[in-house]
């Protein structure tokens, strides 16, 4: 008659468990990371504005936020007046949507953890998930600026060249000119929508 060992009676529990959160090697779990979540669970968060406003909020401020605070945040950016200006109502406005919809629906995506019980919102472990989805580099269109000036400029010596040398029609440089803006532009719109694909949904 076998005797069974610790191991073997931990590694059967296991097996009858079918538990992907017991590692008996110490590795940890992918829960720390989160669910995998599809591009329309991303996009279905990220179009509303109020929720992409939660993420911004969260995202400055570094630290659990408490709902109260929150909710005049985005109540002020709502009605174009500071915090201490809104009213009773404009604050409970915004407070009940997020409080009985938006919030629930983020925590169910892991983007945000949501305890209710102490009314603290803080981001959750899918966040990094959304972040390609959202424009938190501040130096990008300042790298674009620069590519538009670059070629403003390109333009300016290639007329004063031309000028010299009397090659190129005016109407050829000008296509020319015109050209670059509009192949410039396309790549401008197409890296810009790439990542921000849903920043210009009105709120629902």
């Amino acid at each position: 008659m076998s005797t069974k060992t610790p191991n073997d009676t931990q590694s059967q529990s296991v097996e009858d468990n079918g538990s992907t959160e017991v590692d008996v090697d110490g590795a940890e779990s992918d829960d720390a990371v989160g669910p995998a979540l599809g591009p329309d669970r991303i996009f279905e968060v990220l179009k509303n504005q109020r929720r992409r406003r939660t993420l911004q909020y969260l995202i400055e401020r570094d630290n659990p936020v408490t709902i109260g605070a929150l909710a005049e945040h985005i109540a002020a950016l709502e009605n174009d007046t500071t915090e201490s200006a809104l009213t009773s109502r404009e604050r409970k406005r915004v407070y009940v949507g997020l409080y009985q919809c938006h919030l629930p629906k983020m925590d169910d995506t892991g983007v945000v953890e949501f305890n209710k019980a102490r009314g603290t919102i803080s981001l959750g472990p899918t966040f990094e998930q959304f972040e390609p989805y959202l424009n938190l580099d501040g130096d990008n269109a300042d790298v674009w600026a620069h590519y538009y000036l670059l070629l403003t400029s390109a333009s300016g010596v290639i007329f004063g060249a031309n000028t010299l040398l009397a090659g190129l029609s005016s109407a050829q440089l000008l296509a020319g000119v015109l050209l670059g803006f509009v192949v410039l532009s396309m790549m401008h719109l197409y890296k810009t929508t790439e990542h921000l694909p849903l920043l210009a949904f009105t709120d629902r």
